[in-house]
């Protein structure tokens, strides 16, 4: 048998299949890049590609145009130019790395190289002084194309450099965070500059041809540092108001026979919003310009220079508003040229009558005496003066539109921190702010009631100062008090009970009613749903409307569980406990019991209409006539019988005036003193609010009203006074002048809606 031996390779074999390993491994890896570049990456390759073989030009666009129901315009486009610098030039490392590229070129690279440390910072600052004066040239001129008297240019910068280091910063910490998460730590993490460190950055959004021509001159001999551009500028025309106070309306403490003219700066400041000049990573990542992937060009997306919507209809209707470039495409290749206009924003006309919201906001400035302590407040825990936030809000009840909607302090009130501690002027307290609704709410309870045949208009019930007849010491009605001589209302009926406000008789419903159906009617009514009215933009999104506070059924059981639903369904009933709503909420509630039952969402934008809330069958919630009759009856009884809360404003003993005194008008309204949380404001007045420094015991003021040119109510009228005690003394003269401002606006006294009164353009 003969044995076959195998030959061992030889070196030479072994060393040509390693060769041959390594060419199919080599071939392997660039196969896989290829793959890589042509098909992962092919299509950005291949938009850059071909991008450069075509010049784009960008033609600006423009915002649509922001309407009020009448055709002002509250909100537009006007053309001008704006300067934008560079960030070097921001931070002032410009004029080191140029004083430092000087000095490498006038001494060499070799030499450069060879020298130490120290003397390299000797030549560089002999160089600094020359082109640090090239930035202060900069920013004079800069400061020269500002007219704004309070302009400060170092604080601009500050904030400008303060607010990219922040952003900075938190985005490096996500990369760090991404490079420990895959190479492990060490301190190889090295920091790239973010897009904001590399681009311009618009330091005048606005300035007219015949300021501009310096800083064009100064571009063209520094275009790394400064460009000028044509851009449209984000103007609003009836921001500013002069407003009539006809004084002899007023309470008598302020009346006399003269007018007052109130400027209104920022008129409907909360609801228009503002635009900002400077792009976040959000804006981009949300609707990019240009696809990272196919090189899609989005000619609505956001580019480094464009201005977006910050807040109000600005910020909610964005997509719609700002448009889409235009462009000019130059092939390289053939020298042909296309052109696609600029695409402008579509215009947003608002429910909003801008001369009725100034002169709201008037009515609500401390200049016409009516938001601040007045001696006739009766509010003793505060002193005379003390200046209150407040927020009305007017609604049409045939179309739920709004025709104002004021919160006062707003944003830009000129106020000391301290004060804009205590008052938070940033928030629109008509939509954003809830609170509990007192007394306000009782007309909705009655309703409720008599809708489930719990109760009828001639109901009687007997107010004994106490609800629970083993206990005097809660549960109790509101003239059940010492300073009142612990006095009774006695057996009232529906109507008498709603004018008096008698919180026994409303215990008792509340307690008919049960947690779970007073739950069921205040959901229709609005409470515990946030009101898509369109601020936030045609979905709502980005609205910052509250919802309220209504138990939900898990609140409810819990409150079953612990023995604790009844007591919340009797506090529920006069509208204490755990209902909140905001003034716009109580608006809408009113206009839905005037229509009886029938919701119609509120909109602040004319063709849009939110959804009401899921769940409810709006069959089970009608409200019938005689319902609605005896609840109107009441509200009417309410503020025009000397026993009703919200007819008189008393001055001392038998020392009376009505308040409610616009002739030819029917008012029908409720009063709303709630029990409020401890306001945080500088008690000891050293000028610090200090933690623990609050004032305990005050209440709110509400009056919510329905008023009409007859019988029939038109318009739906809210008016909260934080922390200002009685409805009817507090809130109830501001209704009355918006009622005067409604008349003098023609939407009252036979005059037809639309008429412009008051002035204005």
């Amino acid at each position: 048998m003969t044995t076959t031996r195998r030959r061992k390779p030889t070196m030479f074999q072994r060393r040509l299949i390693v060769l041959l390993v390594i060419g199919v491994a080599a071939c392997a890896l660039m196969g896989i890049q290829l793959v890589r570049l042509a098909v992962v990456e092919g299509g950005e390759h291949r938009a850059e590609a071909e991008g450069r073989l075509v010049q784009h030009e960008w033609i600006p666009t423009w915002r649509g145009t922001i309407f009020d129901r009448h055709g002002r315009p509250l909100a537009r486009d006007e053309p001008g130019y704006e300067v934008a610098v560079a960030w070097e030039a921001i931070t002032g490392s410009w004029a080191s790395r140029m004083a430092l590229r000087e000095a490498r070129r006038e001494v060499g690279t070799a030499r450069w190289n060879a020298l130490s440390p120290e003397v390299r910072e000797e030549l560089v600052a002999a160089r600094l002084p020359q082109w640090t004066a090239v930035l202060d040239d900069l920013w004079t001129l800069v400061a020269e194309t500002r007219v704004e008297e309070d302009f400060d240019i170092d604080r601009e910068l500050d904030q400008q450099r303060a607010r990219i280091q922040r952003m900075a910063a938190v985005i490096w910490e996500r990369q760090r965070q991404r490079h420990e998460a895959r190479y492990g730590e060490g301190d190889d993490f090295q920091a790239r500059p973010i897009a904001e460190q590399r681009q311009q950055h618009v330091v005048v959004p606005h300035v007219e041809d015949y300021r501009v021509v310096p800083l064009q001159r100064f571009a063209e001999q520094w275009p790394d540092l400064v460009q000028v551009r044509y851009a449209r500028h984000r103007e609003y025309p009836n921001r500013s108001l002069e407003v009539p106070i006809d004084l002899g309306t007023m309470p008598r403490l302020l009346r006399t026979d003269r007018t007052r003219n109130i400027t209104v700066e920022d008129v409907g400041d909360h609801v228009l919003g503002g635009v900002r000049y400077d792009v976040w990573a959000e804006d981009v990542e949300r609707r990019p310009f240009r696809d990272a992937q196919t090189g899609e060009i989005d000619r609505g997306g956001y580019r480094s220079t464009d201005r977006v919507g910050a807040s109000g209809i600005e910020r909610g209707w964005e997509d719609q508003l700002r448009g889409g470039v235009g462009v000019v495409q130059t092939s390289r290749r053939t020298g042909e040229v296309t052109r696609e206009p600029p695409v402008p924003g579509n215009d947003v006309m608002l429910t909003i009558d801008a001369m009725l919201q100034a002169r709201v906001e008037a009515i609500l400035d401390w200049a016409s005496g009516l938001t601040i302590v007045q001696p006739w407040h009766g509010n003793t825990l505060l002193p005379i003066g003390t200046r209150l936030a407040a927020a009305v809000v007017v609604l049409d009840i045939a179309t739920g539109e709004i025709l104002a909607m004021a919160s006062m302090p707003k944003g830009d009130e000129d106020l000391t921190e301290l004060a804009r501690q205590e008052l938070s002027p940033w928030i629109n307290r008509a939509v954003s702010a809830t609170y509990p609704p007192g007394s306000i709410v009782k007309p909705l309870v009655l309703a409720a009631a008599i809708m489930e045949g719990l109760a009828a208009p001639e109901t009687t019930i007997e107010c004994t100062g106490h609800h629970f007849p083993d206990r005097d010491d809660v549960a109790r009605c509101w003239i059940y008090r010492p300073r009142y001589g612990m006095a009774v209302h006695g057996p009232l009926e529906a109507r008498e009970a709603l004018a008096r406000s008698c919180n026994c008789y409303f215990y008792e419903l509340g307690s008919r009613l049960g947690i779970d159906r007073l739950s069921r009617w205040m959901s229709w009514f609005g409470i515990g749903s946030p009101i898509a009215t369109g601020l936030g933009g045609p979905g709502d999104a980005m609205a910052d409307n509250a919802s309220g506070n209504l138990p939900d059924a898990e609140a409810r059981e819990a409150l079953r569980r612990r023995g604790e639903s009844t007591f919340e369904s009797v506090m529920m009933g006069i509208g204490q406990g755990r209902l909140t709503w905001t003034p716009l909420h109580a608006a809408d509630a009113f206009a839905t019991l005037a229509r009886g039952g029938r919701r119609l969402v509120p909109t602040i934008v004319r063709g849009h209409r939110g959804p009401v809330p899921d769940g409810l069958d709006a069959a089970e919630f009608h409200v019938a006539p005689h319902v609605v009759d005896a609840a109107l009856e009441g509200l009417r009884l309410g503020v025009t019988e000397p026993w009703g809360t919200g007819s008189r404003i008393k001055y001392g003993s038998g020392d009376y005036e009505p308040i409610f005194t616009v002739p030819g008008v029917t008012v029908m309204g409720k009063t709303g003193t709630a029990q409020a949380p401890p306001w945080p404001r500088d008690v000891d007045g050293d000028g610090v609010l200090a933690p623990g420094e609050q004032t305990r015991g005050l209440e709110h003021a509400w009056f919510v009203g329905l008023v009409g040119d007859d019988d029939v109510p038109k318009y739906a009228i809210s008016v909260l006074v934080e922390y200002g005690g009685s409805g009817g003394r507090v809130a109830g003269p501001i209704a009355n002048q918006v009622i005067q401002a409604l008349r003098d606006e023609g939407y009252l006294d036979g005059v037809l809606p639309g008429a412009v009164v008051g002035g204005g353009p």
